[in-house]
């Protein structure tokens, strides 16, 4: 997986797109090259793809809207979809149109130690696939290098399956971020069985809001999946469905995983918690002992502590070492009472 820059609390720090990337390819030949954006004319006739060949378009970068819409005249989008291409608080979605399919999808990655969540917009159309992603770099590197490949079965085959391709490596970002939470769960119950922190909830709280952002992701990509994996569009062949029901099968494994952190994630905090109330009965069991063993000497000390004229003790020569020989003596002997009862 391509890690892009360090970001802040998961939030993307959006770039402006001076360039976009084109790729064109069928089962002989392979371009790839950039076209400037500062002039939107550069733009024009990217709609006219050669006979048997397969255009995808990655916009990777944050365009104004000049570049937008010059892309959306040149391959006769929608302008709704053109207005909500830079919103990134819509929700996964797939919307099918006459002679296209939107899709709405969450890349979601780390980048160092925060986890980022970038929005990504995809035009499906018969010969071409249209990306719009947030800022530089994706995690799409594998899929560049299949289509350099002349022996590659994207190659020989339609868009449809570049999108399958693109789906699948969105999904597989997902189990890449599930492993890494995976370890650092596992590293966290070590720390709750050695010690026991406060941190240790605040971590707790942080996972679990991180697999909370992870589910209203993965969950609505379920249903994209499901439908394109259907025959219910003809820019989807039968031949590419089974592998977008393979696409379906791992979201839904992907589901059950974040299920399973978070089931595992309340049982730390659970553990947390025992140890928390197991190490104040700890404390609890050596204040009481040591309160139990000055009881009696609380009492002899009050005793020869009070102030009476007449008492016998008080004139002996060895009174006072006699008793504190047994004080010591009590305090021994239920010391070594409490051990040989295992008390502590």
């Amino acid at each position: 997986m391509d890690f892009k820059k360090n970001t802040e609390d998961g939030i993307i720090g959006r770039s402006e797109c001076d360039s976009i990337e084109i790729i064109d390819y069928d089962a002989q030949n392979y371009r790839a090259y950039h076209l400037k954006t500062a002039d939107p004319h550069n733009l024009a006739g990217l709609s006219v793809i050669p006979e048997g060949g397969v255009r995808w378009i990655n916009v990777d970068a944050q365009c104004d809207d000049g570049v937008l819409r010059t892309l959306g005249d040149e391959f006769h989008i929608h302008p709704l979809i053109i207005d909500n291409i830079p919103n990134r608080n819509q929700r996964p979605k797939i919307e099918e149109y006459k002679n296209f399919l939107y899709i709405v999808a969450k890349m979601i990655y780390y980048a160092g130690d925060s986890l980022v969540s970038e929005h990504m917009n995809f035009i499906l159309g018969d010969r071409y696939v249209i990306t719009f992603g947030e800022t530089k770099g994706d995690v799409f590197g594998r899929i560049r290098s299949f289509l350099e490949n002349e022996s590659a079965h994207v190659r020989t085959s339609g868009p449809d399956y570049l999108m399958y391709l693109l789906l699948d490596a969105i999904v597989d970002g997902y189990f890449d971020v599930l492993e890494t939470l995976s370890d650092k769960i596992d590293e966290l119950e070590e720390q709750i069985m050695e010690s026991n922190s406060q941190e240790h909830l605040l971590r707790i709280r942080d996972f679990k809001k991180t697999l909370l952002r992870l589910n209203r992701s993965i969950w609505p990509l379920r249903d994209v999946a499901s439908l394109m994996g259907k025959e219910s569009t003809e820019l989807v062949r039968a031949t590419t469905e089974p592998y977008l029901r393979d696409v379906y099968n791992h979201i839904v494994q992907a589901i059950d995983t974040t299920e399973t952190y978070r089931e595992l994630l309340s049982g730390l905090t659970d553990l947390h918690l025992s140890n928390t109330s197991n190490r104040l009965n700890e404390i609890m069991k050596v204040l009481t002992i040591i309160s139990t063993i000055f009881i009696p000497l609380s009492f002899l000390a009050g005793v020869y502590g009070m102030n009476f004229k007449y008492m016998p003790e008080l004139g002996l020569r060895w009174g006072y070492g006699a008793v504190w020989a047994l004080m010591l003596a009590i305090a021994g002997a239920m010391v070594y009472y409490f051990k040989k009862k295992k008390w502590f």
